[in-house]
């Protein structure tokens, strides 16, 4: 189960940075609906089954989120570096006059 919860949460992270939410949510719900009826089929009760659907759930949004925060903090860090790095080098208008 350890095991299924750190892939889970992988493949969400690197979701985050590349797909829709709505493709994301699809793909979840069927995991969840997935990883639940494999649990209710090795003999847990239907509560349990769902909770463990629902705790997969959750945890696969928390990493999709995770993931888009991530991809957007990098893209907006490297637009500032380069933006930054490119403006220092040129002179501005008020500078060329004062020479």
């Amino acid at each position: 189960m350890l095991i299924i919860t750190l892939v889970a949460a992988l493949v969400s992270i690197a979701a985050g940075t590349s797909i829709r939410a709505w493709a994301f949510a699809i793909f979840a719900f069927l995991v969840a609906i997935g990883l639940g009826s494999v649990a209710f089929v090795d003999g847990s009760s239907v509560i349990t089954a769902s909770l463990s659907g629902i705790a997969i759930l959750v945890l696969m949004e928390i990493g999709y989120v995770a993931g888009v925060f991530l991809s957007g903090f990098a893209r907006r860090s490297a637009r500032l570096r380069e933006n930054s790095s490119g403006t220092d080098n040129v002179p501005t208008a008020s500078e060329r006059q004062q020479s």
